[in-house]
């Protein structure tokens, strides 16, 4: 309680100075600075979780035992580690970081919309990712980029001292980022092995035309 109340005050004298008249110049350094952190973010954001193997790992590839059972079970144990283990902190971290930038952007949207918008365009980004990278490519820079549009040609968009508000909200975030995470997963998970069953039809009807 402590640690917040100084938080709170910090950014409120923050915004204090930010909106005084004479510091213009600070004041066009900081959402210069605030567009910039949200286009590099996005950028990365679209290159990174677009790809359909996020995770490039290959742990299989320590996988050296002869034996046909024990391959099969450290196989299993590497594609648990990749996408059960890492593939949700992987997520986890691009999802926070957009939420955080989606809220701080946007200054009348709900915690509630925040979280429903980030984990519905993760989750799209990477189901359209199986289907075609162009296509998550774009999804994934459109929304973001059209949010900062509007963002930007909102009047009170420009108030450091409501902007710095927002900041503020970001801890309530993750008191409901579980089960959105759950959910990409989940989603993430049912596409691997629709392709693993797909691939292995695949292969089947290959060996049976040769």
């Amino acid at each position: 309680m402590v640690f917040m109340t100084w938080v709170n005050d910090a950014l409120g004298n923050l915004g204090t100075f930010f909106s005084g008249e004479t510091n213009l110049t600070f004041v066009l350094l900081f959402f210069t600075a605030v567009i910039i952190l949200y286009s590099v973010f996005v950028y990365y954001f679209y290159n990174f979780l677009a790809r359909k193997n996020i995770i490039s790992l290959n742990l299989n590839q320590y996988n050296n035992y002869e034996n046909p059972s024990v391959i099969k079970f450290f196989a299993i144990v590497f594609y648990i580690l990749e996408y059960i283990i890492f593939l949700p902190i992987i997520t986890f971290f691009w999802f926070a970081v957009l939420s955080i930038l989606i809220l701080v952007m946007s200054s009348e949207m709900k915690i509630a919309s925040v979280l429903l918008i980030s984990s519905a365009l993760v989750a799209s980004v990477r189901v359209t990712s199986y289907i075609s990278q162009d296509i998550s490519k774009d999804l994934a820079k459109l929304l973001p980029f059209t949010l900062m549009a509007i963002a930007v040609t909102n009047p009170g968009f420009f108030n450091v001292a409501s902007l710095l508000s927002r900041v503020i909200e970001i801890p309530s975030l993750f008191t409901n980022i579980p089960f959105y995470l759950l959910f990409i997963v989940a989603i993430e998970l049912v596409m691997r092995v629709g392709e693993f069953l797909v691939n292995g039809f695949s292969s089947k009807e290959d060996e049976e035309a040769v």
